[in-house]
């Protein structure tokens, strides 16, 4: 059986008064429709640990340890899991071997750019962006 504990919220008026129209409309208490809301809200969270089969500790162990790139590549392997850079310029964590993408990095509370200026070094394998092409023409002037 679950268990259930009171908990209260300060919430505006205009809230309260929608909570109540709604739960009027469903034959349900306001607190079941706020219950049902919440939980369809944090189930489709992708919460990291979740996201990540219960190994949230050893991903966040290998981010706080790592002393560069391969270093953190090679911690992350240890622990089932590797980075890998989109096309979108986006860092994911991805399951390895599989290399199946399964969140952003920022879900871990850290950014591509945080972990570059960190290890002090581009992400290895990115292309940096030019704003011009520099292609020989042939042509001496």
């Amino acid at each position: 059986m679950t268990q259930h504990r009171l908990v209260s919220l300060r919430l505006p008026d205009n809230v309260i008064d929608a909570l109540d129209r709604a739960a009027r409309m469903q034959g349900r208490s306001p607190a079941d429709v706020v219950r049902a809301l919440l939980e369809a809200a944090l189930s489709a969270a992708p919460l990291p640990d979740r996201a990540i089969g219960g190994s949230l500790a050893l991903v966040l162990a290998a981010l706080g340890a790592a002393r560069g790139w391969l270093d953190l590549q090679t911690r992350l392997r240890m622990a089932g899991f590797v980075l890998r850079l989109s096309e979108a310029g986006v860092l994911t964590l991805n399951s390895w071997p599989a290399n199946r993408a399964l969140m952003p990095i920022e879900a871990l509370g850290t950014s591509l750019p945080a972990l570059c200026i960190r290890f002090r070094a581009p992400f290895p394998g990115a292309v940096p962006a030019r704003a011009t092409s520099t292609r020989p023409t042939g042509k001496v002037a």
